[in-house]
């Protein structure tokens, strides 16, 4: 099947990563949607092996509690102090967007399909968000850190320790009159032609 008028490659080369995102979000209409394109990613067996966890208004300012608890859990478990500004930096990083999805990757223990496999399909599904909300003209941001690799917040949505969070999807839009251009993929020492040998 063709997609008209090159739109899956023109999201694809548009798509940018922007470090801070205002209003407006997605509404729950396009939130869906974006949602909906996530769990098209491609999944070996069917396992279904995400979840999506919105973060937005209230639930957001929480999370970040969440996350300002892990860090000070993090710097004691080595000995050493807080700081205040990074405590703070924690405490109010999701605020760099109106809207964030964690993106996790949940181990459906299958004897078939290799947790590699499961984790490779949820971070197939967080790049259709990135490019979904492209498509509908919001700026995204896929970040990690510390917090994606801790278990106190992995506890705090619903996982276990035999999960994984792929990453915070930011999205929003750009501040205004932040063009950037799209991207001009650089192929060179990244494609080979294999020969059987003679």
């Amino acid at each position: 099947m063709k997609v008209g008028d090159a739109g899956v490659i023109d999201a694809i080369r548009a798509r940018r990563s922007i470090g801070r995102l205002t209003e407006p979000a997605p509404d729950d209409d396009e939130l869906r949607q974006i949602l909906e394109a996530a769990a098209c990613a491609p999944d070996h067996g069917e396992l279904r092996p995400w979840k999506f966890v919105v973060l937005r208004g209230k639930a957001k300012d929480a999370f970040g509690e969440v996350l300002a608890d892990s860090y000070l859990a993090r710097v004691q478990a080595i000995g050493a102090s807080p700081s205040d500004g990074q405590l703070e930096k924690e405490r109010t990083k999701l605020g760099r967007a109106p809207l964030v999805v964690i993106v996790c990757a949940v181990n459906r223990h299958s004897d078939e399909i290799p947790w590699v496999e499961q984790l490779l399909a949820a971070g197939a599904a967080a790049q259709n968000i990135l490019l979904a909300a492209t498509a509908l003209g919001y700026g995204s941001m896929w970040r990690t850190g510390p917090p994606a690799y801790d278990h106190r917040v992995l506890h705090a949505i619903g996982l276990d320790d035999r999960d994984a969070i792929v990453g915070f999807i930011y999205l929003g839009a750009p501040n205004a009159g932040r063009e950037l251009p799209p991207h001009e993929p650089d192929l060179e020492d990244s494609v080979e032609y294999w020969r059987a040998p003679v």
